[in-house]
């Protein structure tokens, strides 16, 4: 999301399962724009789990090691493409966004 001149938002999501928990996960950053993006249109874009691509590799104690690609890139690994105007459309922004998905004593 980027919040440019102004949003109204709540954290609303959709039932997926009628039949059983509708779990989530949610993550945010908030980051301070640059001055000349303060006023730009906001603008938010969901980024479903399918879309979203993922890391493999194998640590040196050959435990596997999964990471999923938020933002940026991380090897072959290319997030989707950001929201307009917000701090991770800039390429001069060297970032990755990742959430480690691996077993207990994984080294990375």
């Amino acid at each position: 999301m980027t919040a440019g001149k102004g949003v109204q938002h709540s954290e609303m999501f959709p039932l997926i399962h009628t039949d059983k928990e509708n779990t989530m996960e949610l993550f945010q950053i908030w980051l301070n724009l640059p001055k000349k993006n303060k006023m730009v249109e906001p603008h938010f874009k969901m980024l479903w789990k399918e879309s979203i691509p993922n890391y493999a590799s194998t640590d040196s104690n050959q435990k596997k090691i999964v990471v999923e690609v938020i933002a940026g890139k991380l090897a072959d690994s290319v997030a989707p493409a950001p929201p307009p105007d917000s701090w991770a459309a800039n390429p001069e922004n060297e970032g990755c966004g990742m959430e480690y998905k691996n077993g207990s004593r994984c080294k990375f």
